[in-house]
């Protein structure tokens, strides 16, 4: 463990990247962005959650728990939904302290069952984020509560605006996954000029949830903490 300090933000909001930067486990990850002052935040991907991860993540969990005066931790939950994956909100109930949701590709009625049982169980934990292809304004609206997660990359391959999604759902905001499109691609970086990043850049500014820099490369967060550098929200790096 590198033992380096979470700095002074300079933005009301708390910087995260995923838990998949460099090939490797959660533990191995979370080391590695030990030397990133700028994050302060970890999401740890459970896209899916077969054996194979459930073994990972009890092997490592006791040393995930170790870094949380560096890190915070919110967890992305398996794209479908069931009723098993409870098992993930027990085993990093300790660790995490948010839960993304998909909206389900199917089965909707199912799916406001189980996420209503589970706030009334394990809390106001939980966001819904938008994804390309899915009714995410109805279950939005069927759960008025429910805090939400802005996707900004879904949300451009979807059509949508961010002066639309800001105007309908800035207030219930409390996490946004930032990152770009390139070539009919999402989770790519940005750059601050881009003029749909210059639209959210206001909003940013007083934000005082969680921005993840969702992708999955050094290359890319590189690219990305570089934008963001650019654009005045982050200060220049340490000499």
């Amino acid at each position: 463990m590198s033992g380096l300090p979470s700095p002074e933000p300079q933005v009301p909001w708390t910087l995260s990247v995923p838990s998949y930067i460099i090939p490797g486990t959660y533990l191995e990850n979370v080391r590695f962005l030990e030397s990133f002052a700028e994050v302060r935040a970890v999401e740890l991907l459970f896209y899916y959650y077969d054996p194979q991860t459930r073994e990972l993540l009890l092997r490592e969990r006791e040393g995930l728990a170790a870094r949380r005066g560096r890190f915070s931790f919110s967890v992305h939950l398996p794209d479908d939904l069931r009723p098993e994956h409870a098992e993930i909100l027990e085993l990093t109930l300790g660790l995490a302290g948010r839960y993304v949701l998909h909206p389900p590709p199917s089965g909707e009625q199912d799916f406001l069952h189980l996420v209503k049982g589970w706030r009334e169980k394990y809390g106001e934990i939980f966001l819904l984020e938008n994804l390309i292809g899915r009714r995410f304004e109805a279950l939005a609206d069927e759960l008025p509560g429910l805090p939400l997660c802005l996707d900004t990359g879904h949300l451009l391959l979807n059509g949508g605006t961010i002066e639309g999604f800001l105007r309908r759902h800035g207030p219930r905001l409390r996490e946004i996954h930032l990152h770009g499109v390139q070539h009919g691609a999402d989770h790519r970086p940005f750059q601050a000029a881009e003029p749909w990043f210059r639209e959210l850049e206001p909003f940013l500014r007083g934000f005082r949830g969680t921005v993840n820099l969702e992708v999955f490369s050094l290359a890319y967060l590189s690219d990305c903490l570089a934008a963001l550098r650019d654009s005045g929200l982050l200060p220049p790096p340490l000499a």
